[in-house]
């Protein structure tokens, strides 16, 4: 995976799926918790902020700090069902 955001074959933001709880084999408990999607990219996650601009990835409309937007059906397309 990649840092970076190559627009022009970028297919926008992930879907983010929330994850319940649950409890490891190695007795381990973890939280609930959103995730977004695999892509080819590290850039747009909800953890991340490639460009250190206080944005975390997601949320952020120039992910890698570029200054191109990567913004294709608008930023919220991957929380389909959750607004």
């Amino acid at each position: 995976m990649s840092n970076w955001i190559n627009e022009a074959n970028y297919s926008g933001k992930p879907n983010i799926t929330w994850i319940e709880p649950y409890l490891k084999n190695d007795g381990n408990f973890v939280r609930g918790h959103f995730r977004t999607s695999p892509n080819e990219t590290i850039a747009d996650n909800l953890n991340t902020d490639v460009d250190n601009d206080g944005i975390a990835g997601f949320w952020d409309i120039d992910a890698d700090g570029d200054g191109i937007l990567e913004i294709n059906d608008g930023i919220f397309e991957g929380l389909d069902g959750f607004f």
